[in-house]
């Protein structure tokens, strides 16, 4: 029986329009995977329409070389149209609902596959990126006709390098393989580098409101939530606020954080992170989901904040318990 990755290429073969969504907020994985993709697709397959579409983000604007950084398509562009979701674990969180709309779907993903949607799927849970996943599609298919490219290997690195934490998360062998290869190809990576840890002067003096006003519990859980006046006072303009999620880790007692930032609706945005406990099955009960120690969630009221906190705080105490008791047994 072919492999998953024979099987998929025989459906891209098929198609003369391909559209590759992506999920909605996204990271640089996201971006990593759809563009990385995009561009092998296009070296591949010259006659061939392929897109990529949803929300384009200012702060993450660098990553594309091109003068366009996203494609606007209308909605007749999806008839006969194989649509490829990368690096989303949830249908609601496709950026641009119409990819229902194609002929036919494939999910690509690392993300627990909590929500088996598409009609082909290839997801490799716990796997560090889906842009790793991505140039590892090439390898499986390069004899067969699949093209990399140095603008793909610079998008695959930076979606590697952002969804692994700079390597401080994902520091497996497989990873390191794959970035390896991509060295092989020809693009500025200190540069890509350079743009991924360069904050403005905005951003540092947010950066220093965060590490002062931690709440740090007892048990090592560490949160702050950012209301829209505070963001607004910080002037951040396009670089948003996702740089200061890394930011609680450098604490030596923090074990595990969460940055609530406020919406325009009154709700909150949560990024839940750790490094002891597994959060994602906590974000599950919070309209969210992600890797075990990385996860995104909703609360959609302070009491949702205040209910969250606790969570995750018992969490931490009841894996600190158990570890006492266990060593008194022993």
């Amino acid at each position: 029986m072919a492999t998953i990755e024979v099987q998929l290429f025989e459906q891209i073969k098929r198609y003369d329009t391909i559209i590759i969504h992506r999920h909605q907020r996204p990271d640089p994985d996201a971006f990593g995977s759809q563009l990385g993709l995009k561009a092998i697709l296009e070296a591949s397959f010259p006659e061939k329409r392929i897109y990529a579409v949803g929300k384009a983000v200012p702060g993450l604007a660098w990553m594309s070389e091109d003068s366009s950084f996203m494609d606007d398509i209308p909605d007749k562009t999806y008839r006969n149209a194989l649509v490829i979701m990368v690096d989303t674990a949830n249908a609601p969180r496709i950026d641009d609902q119409r990819w229902s709309n194609g002929l036919e779907t494939i999910k690509i993903d690392h993300h627990p596959n909590d929500d088996p949607y598409g009609d082909w799927q290839w997801v490799k849970e716990g796997h560090s990126a889906t842009s790793t996943m991505i140039f590892e599609f090439y390898e499986a298919l390069k004899d067969q006709g699949l093209v990399m490219t140095d603008k793909a290997a610079r998008l695959l690195y930076i979606g590697i390098v952002g969804d692994t934490g700079r390597f401080m998360y994902s520091m497996d062998q497989e990873t390191f393989r794959v970035v390896s290869e991509l060295f092989g190809y020809h693009f500025d990576y200190e540069a890509v580098h350079h743009s991924m840890e360069t904050i403005s002067e905005s951003a540092a003096k947010l950066s220093g409101y965060v590490l002062q006003n931690l709440t740090i519990l007892p048990s090592g859980f560490a949160y702050l939530i950012l209301t829209k006046a505070l963001v607004q006072q910080f002037d951040l303009r396009e670089s948003g606020t996702a740089f200061v999620v890394p930011l609680p880790a450098k604490i030596d007692k923090v074990k595990a954080w969460a940055i609530f930032e406020e919406q325009d609706e009154g709700n909150y945005r949560v990024r839940l992170r750790s490094r002891t406990i597994t959060i994602n099955k906590i974000a599950n009960q919070f309209e969210g989901g992600g890797h075990p120690m990385a996860s995104g969630a909703w609360a959609q009221t302070s009491h949702d904040v205040d209910r969250l906190i606790k969570t995750v705080d018992e969490a931490l105490i009841t894996q600190y318990d158990s570890k006492e008791t266990s060593s008194k047994n022993n």
